[in-house]
């Protein structure tokens, strides 16, 4: 077999099992774990299965993650002669996670059976998902996991043991295929994991099957999408015409809605202040009795000139003028924040207000029953999150996006796919509000329903349950994500021992 053949498996299987809006088979997505562990198997020595592994890596996340180039390219300053290459060096950044796959495999292939080699895969993978999220500010876009939750029925394992530790059982089967021919036993696990992975599908049929959840009472949430131009949204002589559009949309369902939602930074202006504006605001909620959720930008003043910013969700609610509002945490890294400002000579690659900084407030917004649990943009996918806003008395997931950076490229659909995964981990209905689309909700067993097109104007009534409890995987969160990581490591210490002894001989 050519070198090159299970790196263009790689990046083929990728580009086709992940989101896109061309076409997407997410099985497909099982010849990405499935071409590193040829790469593990057949490298000469575990140093080139390292580097094999790490280019089949790269172009498999450039595949999937090409659209970095878009935002920077069209609403950063960098010209595309710069802006191509970003989502390049970002892929082979990403890429060295599965080097390192390959490189422990093929390793642990010299060293372990066939069988224990497919349980082994499944707890390398979880740690290495695992890790995308967490070191480097974290960028855990590649959750193979995220691949199939235009599936529902594959994806429900997440209540149990999360998307991460079920992306890990789902590279296992590929494992077990490439050493069908040599194992009776490695048979039987990847016959096992595939019938677990489907009768749970098939048998979890209410988010209450296999856990302690019930619903409490429903309600009537409206999303309105503006569809606003993100290279005008900044721009001061669109501001009113932007705030009149959401208000005409928001109109449309008024006499349905519980709660209406707008998007993240739907607002460019400064509720805080005093204006008019705000002043509209406030009596559109009053007059139609509605709560208005929306995304600004915030404040808080230290002194005369001083001051930070927060990319902040207000809740506007009906005859009052006082605002409750939740700043976001995660911040997007060159988007909303340059790391090490002081010592990198660079500035943020899109568009907006100034640097924010971070919140440190994961408690629900309340308005009546609904207790919000708050994430904005891409902090709905880090599963640690959500956990934590649902360990605060989140009976709602709320997530608010302005994914208009990315155009009509394959992000939007990414993006979707991997908040899905957080309404099946927690056992929670969660409502997306986006600028351009995809907004849509998202139910406990990850069925995605009124969900919208891309860049059209769009006002939608969807009806959630708001749910108490928890999953399996909430209620053990810390068992379910520490215990791999314990696992793999100790494992990884066998397997030192056992090369070094072996190299003795």
């Amino acid at each position: 077999m050519h070198p090159a053949i299970p790196a263009l498996i790689a990046m083929i299987s990728a580009g086709l099992g992940y989101a896109n809006p061309l076409f997407h088979l997410p099985a497909a997505s099982l010849g990405f774990p499935l071409a590193l562990g040829m790469i593990a198997f057949s490298s000469s020595t575990p140093k080139a299965a390292l580097k094999r592994g790490w280019i089949a890596g790269s172009l498999a996340c450039l595949a999937v993650m090409y659209w970095i180039a878009y935002p920077v390219g069209v609403y950063g300053n960098l010209p595309w002669a710069l802006a191509i290459p970003c989502p390049v060096l970002i892929a082979m950044a990403m890429g060295t996670y599965y080097g390192v796959y390959s490189f422990i495999l093929s390793y642990a292939a010299r060293a372990m059976p066939p069988f224990a080699l497919c349980i082994f895969s499944a707890l390398l993978w979880t740690t290495l998902e695992s890790a995308q999220g967490a070191l480097f500010t974290g960028f855990p876009w590649m959750v193979l996991t995220s691949a199939f939750s235009s599936r529902p029925e594959w994806i429900q394992g997440a209540a149990f043991i999360g998307g991460y530790g079920l992306s890990g059982l789902l590279a296992s089967i590929s494992t077990a295929i490439l050493v069908w021919k040599i194992s009776h036993p490695a048979k039987i696990w990847a016959l096992g994991i595939a019938a677990a992975v489907m009768l749970l599908g098939g048998a979890r049929t209410t988010p209450e099957t296999f856990s302690n959840l019930a619903t409490l009472n429903s309600t009537h949430i409206g999303i309105v999408q503006g569809n606003i131009d993100q290279a005008s949204k900044w721009d001061e002589k669109f501001k009113t015409g932007t705030f009149d559009k959401y208000l005409r949309l928001s109109e449309q369902i008024a006499d349905k809605a519980d709660l209406i939602i707008w998007p993240e930074t739907a607002m460019p202006f400064y509720i805080q202040d005093p204006g008019v504006m705000r002043a509209r605001l406030f009596n559109f909620s009053t007059e139609t009795k509605i709560p208005v959720l929306t995304g600004a930008p915030g404040y808080i003043l230290h002194g005369p000139r001083s001051f930070s910013l927060y990319n902040r969700a207000f809740l506007i609610k009906p005859k009052t003028t006082e605002l409750e509002w939740y700043d976001k945490h995660h911040l997007v890294p060159f988007g909303e924040y340059v790391p090490l400002k002081d010592f990198l000579p660079l500035d943020k690659l899109v568009q907006g207000a100034a640097d924010f900084i971070p919140g440190n407030d994961a408690g629900p917004l309340d308005c009546g029953d609904l207790a919000m649990g708050m994430l904005i943009c891409y902090e709905g996918i880090f599963p640690e999150l959500a956990q934590e806003r649902v360990e605060k008395g989140a009976n709602l997931l709320i997530n608010i996006s302005n994914d208009a950076w990315y155009g009509r490229t394959s992000a939007p659909y990414q993006h979707l796919g991997l908040v899905a995964i957080r309404a099946v981990e927690q056992g929670r209905y969660l409502i997306r509000g986006t600028n351009t689309g995809i907004s849509a909700a998202v139910d406990p067993l990850g069925r995605v329903s009124d969900a919208t097109e891309l860049f059209e104007d769009a006002a939608v009534i969807t009806s959630p349950a708001l749910m108490k409890g928890s999953t399996f995987y909430h209620a053990n969160y810390r068992a379910v994500t520490i215990l791999p990581l314990i696992l793999t490591g100790l494992i990884l210490c066998w397997i030192i021992v056992y090369t070094r002894k072996a190299g003795d001989r």
